[in-house]
């Protein structure tokens, strides 16, 4: 990230051609798409890659697409169950050095000819284009009932096994 923007500064402005927000599935397969095209690109990530897919239960069976079926993109995976995927999408990652930026993007604005990523630390981000790509977990809508916040309460379910035979 830090070296893209220095690379864009070299010659001679300070704008991507494009900012992914997000490093997940959808994130990554832009950013290989991007690296294919010879763009310049940064990939802004709040938490860690591949988060939402980490963050599944433990051993939940994947479906990803039908067998015969020959994506077009980049990013290719065969895996059927979480840990395999995530291993499949970090070594495709690092095959096609595909670094991430931590931040957390609060808006885009447009500046002129470029738009702007105001992250909620350091400075803006310029690119030409933005992809945003930041799925659909992440902030998990709550109840709005008394103890939902306490230390005993999980909004997710990382692995069954925790609690079986337990009373819940």
């Amino acid at each position: 990230g830090d070296l893209v923007l220095q690379q864009a500064r070299a010659r001679g402005n300070d704008a991507v051609d494009v900012a992914i927000v997000g490093a997940g599935v959808s994130g990554v397969a832009a950013a290989i798409e991007a690296r294919k095209r010879g763009l310049s690109f940064l990939v802004l990530e709040s938490s860690k890659p591949f988060s939402t897919i980490i963050d599944f239960p433990a051993r939940k069976p994947i479906y990803t697409y039908p067998a015969e079926m020959d994506p077009s993109g980049g990013l290719k995976v065969t895996a059927d169950v979480k840990e395999k995927l995530v291993e499949e999408l970090e070594e495709q990652a690092r095959r096609h050095d595909i670094r991430t930026t931590p931040g957390r993007c609060e808006r885009i604005r447009r500046q002129g000819e470029l738009l702007e990523l105001v992250l909620a630390k350091g400075e803006p981000i310029r690119a030409r284009r933005v992809v945003v790509a930041i799925g659909r977990s992440g902030e998990y809508r709550r109840l709005g009932v008394p103890g939902e916040d306490l230390p005993k309460v999980y909004h997710r379910l990382h692995d069954p096994r925790d609690y079986a035979g337990k009373r819940v």
